[in-house]
């Protein structure tokens, strides 16, 4: 006989949860996933808020089956309320994608400005340079012509 822990992974595999981690968080709303980690220990049993929990956020499933193992997971077609089983969750996961998107989008746009800005004070000081670099070049040809000078002088008085 299957346990209660392996059918409510039935149940998570079948709402599109990633694991039972998730599904307590997103599916159940719980604030962490020790209330169903628990039950993989076949001495615990599941709490009647959990079950009742359960019911009602998915109402497609059988609680009889959940507690029992007997008969069908979901409940006759005809009878429910279904609609997307994890259309709710993936909405909340759209809203949560659309939110990391902007915040994202906003950093780009942030971090291409920096370098825009960067850019522009390298520019600023290259420019700044360039009169430096200028007046080195001139003591350069100068210390050259100097230099040259001296090798006439000192070629002058050897001979």
């Amino acid at each position: 006989m299957q346990t209660f822990f392996k059918r409510l992974l039935h149940i998570v595999e079948f709402q599109g949860f990633k694991n039972i981690n998730d599904f307590a968080l997103n599916g159940l709303k719980y604030e962490s996933s020790s209330k169903l980690n628990r039950l993989k220990d076949d001495t615990n049993k599941p709490s009647v808020d959990i079950l009742l929990d359960i019911a009602k956020r998915f109402n497609n499933i059988d609680t009889h089956w959940l507690l029992t193992g007997e008969g069908d997971f979901l409940l006759s077609r005809k009878n429910a309320n279904l609609q997307d089983p994890s259309e709710e969750y993936r909405s909340e996961a759209s809203i949560q994608l659309t939110k990391n998107y902007a915040s994202l989008k906003e950093s780009v746009v942030l971090k291409d400005e920096i370098i825009q800005s960067l850019k522009e004070k390298i520019e600023m000081q290259e420019q700044q340079l360039k009169p430096f670099i200028d007046l080195i070049e001139q003591l350069e040809a100068r210390l050259s012509t100097v230099e040259s000078f001296q090798e006439v002088i000192k070629q002058k008085i050897n001979d």
